[in-house]
């Protein structure tokens, strides 16, 4: 009884905690880069992750579930987006053989192809009247260390401390944030609900953009909340099917939902997937499909996955990763 308690008091204390974290509007945060979701396994059941939890790339959704990897793992996945922005996210989770709980490291990165440097001030010499001619870079990066607990009885709690660097021409900002999540798995078909608080951290501000003092204006963090689950609703000797759903209230305010479904196939070693889900009140993303295969080989396992994940006005995103058991 005082598990279930514990749980419940985990789960309603992430609800209220971030609640402070969503003062501003749209637009009025550093660092969004963060709030992309990772996985293209997760991405092809909508990215309604947060309950299910249960690989390495969990890190970007809830690191409680960290304690549900069978066996250490190293995820890395690469998408490109409109606007020749390209998304990388690596993760590595593992038991340790001495210490308890599980571990993870995590790196995330955002590229843009470098573009012509724009000014304020008119250029009659510019081809487009504006600008210098000169090209500039602009990324972003994210690198972080995680920790899960498990008290037993289907209750654990993880957390993730991140550094983060923002870049663009000579401006930059770096800083610190947060995540924390807690999942509880019931006996139920294996029923798991879960929670976690992303992007904890301080208004911060850009470095060398030209004003006097150096810094920019000080923005928050873009602080987000996530509930989910997951559910098993069919399970036999070759065949699999599970559900879960997500809540995601975002920095500015929005009230988004996700739901998605894996079914899996398993002859022997080897292991097919199919994945479908749906995003609503997201701004363009709606319609996820995904595909994934699992087999073994001499020294580890490896999972292959592909996402579609169609953008509406912005068309479409192909996601891929590969995934390394051990």
């Amino acid at each position: 009884m005082r598990r279930h308690l514990l749980a419940i008091g985990a789960l309603s204390l992430l609800i209220c905690v971030p609640q402070a974290g969503f003062a501003g509007g749209a637009g009025t945060h550093l660092a969004s880069f963060l709030e992309v979701d990772a996985g293209a396994r997760q991405i092809g059941m909508g990215g309604a992750f947060t309950g299910l939890a249960d690989d390495a790339l969990t890190v970007f959704y809830n690191p409680a579930g960290l304690r549900l990897m069978e066996a250490s793992e190293i995820h890395i996945e690469t998408s490109t987006w409109p606007g020749d922005i390209s998304y990388q996210h690596v993760s590595y989770g593992f038991h340790h053989s001495v210490l308890p709980g599980t571990f993870a490291f995590s790196w995330a990165v955002m590229q843009m192809n470098p573009y012509s440097e724009k000014t304020e001030y008119y250029d009659p010499d510019s081809e487009l009247g504006i600008g210098t001619g000169a090209k500039v870079d602009a990324g972003d990066m994210a690198f972080g260390g995680s920790y899960c607990w498990d008290f037993g009885d289907g209750l654990s709690a993880g957390a993730t401390v991140r550094w983060y660097h923002l870049g663009m021409a000579d401006a930059f900002c770096e800083g610190v944030i947060a995540d924390l999540g807690v999942l509880y798995e019931t006996r139920v078909r294996n029923l798991r609900v879960g929670a976690s608080v992303m992007n904890l951290g301080p208004a911060n501000q850009w470095a060398r953009t030209g004003s006097e003092s150096g810094f920019g204006d000080e923005f928050p963090m873009p602080t987000t909340y996530r509930a989910g689950a997951s559910m098993r609703v069919f399970d036999i000797v070759t065949h699999r099917v599970t559900v879960a759903a997500d809540y995601k209230r975002t920095p500015g305010g929005a009230n988004r939902m996700s739901a998605g479904t894996e079914y899996t196939f398993n002859k022997g070693n080897l292991f097919l997937f199919g994945r479908a889900g749906y995003r609503l009140n997201y701004d363009e993303e709606g319609l996820t499909l995904g595909a994934g295969l699992l087999f073994p080989t001499s020294e580890a396992s490896i999972r292959v996955d592909y996402a579609y994940a169609d953008m509406g006005n912005l068309d479409h995103i192909d996601r891929f990763s590969v995934t390394f058991i051990f």
